[in-house]
């Protein structure tokens, strides 16, 4: 199968806490081979006349080399760290909860996804894990480029015991494309739209040194060995930022 190499969480100019505007990320991708970007700006900075200037944007960047695809981020009061993200919008929504956004995208996104699940401490709405696509397994921002998240996986393991269909996802979680983490989500170059493939589950995530599908199907071995490097490398790195507070201190 011949592959076409894409990236999803991208944040562009248009979020209020990245500086890369459209024709930048367009540059990103051709220079590192990327076919499709899934943007996810923040909704809280749009509104919906943003928001149409903001598509066609994306269109008019977009060819047979590399797809912008549009795409936003949403959070939604008291519920603290839960952040939902809709690619492939083709038209504005402002829902005010999470059950207002499983509801407003039917039909109108390509892919929706449970971004970070360490922020919402792995526990969301039932609504959300009763409709929502895709659980964001490895963040690059907040798990590192390096590892997945294990109680991620966990999490989407409970999900898929009801529900089957929903996916593994990385996301970069990128406000800098100076800075790439370098996670990958990999689809037949022949699709036409690669968000239906991840959504159906045909596609392969891939970061520096792990590759995995949509279900994470590994032995259980395989999870505990990754919860106890995990534990290492977190543990190697919260010291390593000690250390460096006190050097910078001195």
């Amino acid at each position: 199968m011949a592959r076409a190499v894409g990236v999803v969480h991208v944040h562009s100019a248009y979020s209020h806490d990245c500086r890369d505007a459209l024709p930048r990320l367009r540059e990103f991708a051709l220079e590192r081979g990327l076919r499709f970007v899934g943007l996810t700006d923040h909704a809280e900075d749009f509104d919906e006349g943003r928001f149409a200037a903001y598509r066609a944007e994306c269109a008019s960047l977009s060819d047979a080399t590399v797809t912008l695809i549009p795409g936003l981020e949403f959070r939604f009061e008291g519920y603290t760290g839960l952040h939902l993200l809709a690619l492939g919008l083709t038209r504005w929504i402002a829902p005010a909860t999470p059950a207002d956004f499983i509801r407003e995208t039917r039909g109108v996104t390509g892919l929706t996804i449970a971004a970070h699940p360490v922020l919402f401490k792995y526990t969301a709405p039932a609504e959300v894990l009763a409709g929502i696509d895709a659980i964001e397994v490895w963040n690059a921002k907040y798990n590192t480029r390096y590892l997945p998240d294990p109680r991620a996986i966990r999490l989407l393991h409970e999900v898929r015991r009801a529900r089957p269909d929903v996916v593994a996802t990385v996301g970069l979680d990128q406000h800098d494309a100076a800075n790439d983490r370098r996670t990958r989500v990999i689809v037949d170059d022949g699709a036409a739209d690669p968000l239906t493939q991840i959504r159906d589950g045909r596609f392969q995530n891939e970061g520096l040194r792990l590759s995995f599908g949509p279900a994470v199907d590994w032995p259980p071995y395989g999870l505990r060995l990754l919860e106890a490097t995990r534990y290492v490398f977190d543990h190697v790195e919260r010291a390593h930022e000690r250390l460096a507070k006190k050097r910078a201190a001195r």
